[in-house]
């Protein structure tokens, strides 16, 4: 352990995590294929020909409905992307390259992308690091650390419209606390989401208010069901507090680290309430995510076409952090 945390001295022992690294190379010290694990080595040799044959006719009712509600709705969704339908013609034949052409030429869609990108960045990356901050400050065994823990998951317990009202109210130019406590303060009263240099910011620290919790959760389940070994041979070879948590702690946890930002990249992307209920989308375009976009093309203008084409858009703009996140998650 010491020999990873740069704390050897002349007669310590390697670490823990030297003889596993040893044993996870091969005869060369390179890797070999990756194999299961015991566990799943033991619970497949256990498993008869019929447990086999029980789990796939038991999964296809499963597949059957993730297909039904995702594949065909993404199929029918990519084909109208190529039709002209809106609220006046309803012309699905002959197919065309007009809306895709519209996407690329259009400096609406490019600024509504430039928000997307912004919105979805700045929200997991924040949500992520203060939820590992929190989630390792609940972890830590003190007397009220229960009381702690209810008081700052309670935003779980709220729904994300409710929220958004709550929230909507609390940043109010003139009625609202946030700007009335900023007041007393003799400190700049900005408008909150009226102003195109706050209203993004006012939607990513609203949308932290209930993501955060989230990433707590997650982060302190992996530190409760983290093993114990590790991190006491660390403290017995003298490594510090921060070199045990970032040598021993933190590769415990990372795949719920992985997971968690996982999950709330795709709750970014998703999210609709609170850009509709805080600032409609506006002041302009400052808030105006491809999410919104699409719900505008399509339901409020009647671009049916289109709005498919920007849903497209959407998926295609999603997959690049999600695959990203998956290859951390394979990494070991």
């Amino acid at each position: 352990m010491s020999g990873q945390l740069g704390l050897e001295g002349p007669g310590t022992q390697p670490g823990l995590l030297d003889r596993a690294s040893r044993r996870s190379a091969g005869p060369a010290g390179d890797r070999g294929p990756i194999r299961p694990g015991p566990a799943r080595q033991i619970a497949l040799r256990g498993w008869s020909a019929f447990d086999r044959k029980f789990f796939r006719l038991a999964a296809i009712p499963a597949f059957l409905a993730v297909f039904l509600v995702t594949v065909i709705p993404f199929l029918a969704g990519f084909g109208l992307s190529f039709s002209s339908m809106n609220s006046v013609h309803n012309h699905v034949f002959p197919p065309t390259l007009a809306n895709y052409k519209t996407i690329i030429t259009d400096p609406v869609t490019h600024t509504v992308l430039l928000n997307t990108v912004i919105y979805v960045v700045a929200a997991v990356v924040l949500e992520t690091g203060f939820g590992l901050l929190l989630g390792v400050l609940l972890a830590s065994k003190h007397r009220f650390v229960s009381g702690f823990r209810v008081i700052f998951l309670l935003p779980l317990t709220v729904a994300g419209v409710a929220a958004a009202i709550s929230w909507s109210a609390l940043l109010n130019t003139s009625q609202g606390w946030v700007n009335y406590y900023l007041g007393l303060l003799h400190l700049p009263q900005p408008n909150w989401l009226a102003s195109s240099s706050a209203a993004m910011p006012s939607v990513i620290i609203t949308d932290m208010w209930s993501g955060v919790p989230v990433v707590a959760v997650i982060v302190l389940a992996a530190l409760i069901g983290a093993p114990r070994d590790p991190i006491e041979a660390a403290m017995v070879d003298g490594a510090s507090a921060w070199n045990r948590f970032r040598y021993v702690t933190f590769p415990a946890i990372r795949p719920a680290l992985v997971l968690a930002a996982l999950l709330r990249t795709v709750a970014a992307f998703q999210q609709f309430a609170l850009f509709e209920i805080l600032t409609g989308g506006g002041p302009g375009l400052s808030t105006t995510v491809i999410n919104f976009y699409v719900y505008q093309q399509t339901i409020v203008y009647g671009n049916v076409g289109y709005g498919a084409a920007l849903a497209v858009l959407l998926v295609l703009v999603m997959a690049v952090p999600l695959l990203i996140l998956f290859a951390l998650s394979r990494r070991r």
